[in-house]
């Protein structure tokens, strides 16, 4: 992590969840970006560095499960966390431990714990 800011790119196409949620996450010390698609998330992440990303699984042309392949795929040890209001069963937790999922609707709580579990180990 770069200076004092947690860099948080977040993926979610539910424009009134994305909003919520982005507001959730900010918190003092983060930089929230929320974007709704995967090639948006693809796309900034080409041009900026993020400690931290968060995606939802059904996201409209590629999923967040494919987002997260791709990414880790140019950075293994990149924390992600991919959340789903569904059972997520994916064989993800044979990615590695810097990929974390969550079930929606989760609380501030749950997903600030991963989130500093996660941004103290990388």
């Amino acid at each position: 992590m770069e200076g004092n800011s947690l860099r948080i790119l977040y993926v979610e196409d539910n424009n009134l969840v994305r909003e919520v949620t982005s507001e959730l996450l900010a918190e003092d010390g983060r930089k929230i970006v929320a974007l709704r698609s995967a090639e948006e998330a693809l796309e900034a992440f080409r041009s900026n560095q993020y400690d931290i990303v968060i995606t939802d699984v059904s996201l409209p042309v590629m999923s967040g499960v494919d987002l997260a392949r791709t990414l880790l795929r140019d950075n293994a040890t990149l924390p992600i966390i991919i959340a789903s209001g569904y059972s997520l069963d994916f064989g993800i937790e044979n990615w590695g431990q810097n990929v974390r999922t969550i079930i929606k609707p989760f609380e501030s709580d749950e997903i600030n714990a991963l989130i500093a579990e996660l941004s103290n180990g990388s």
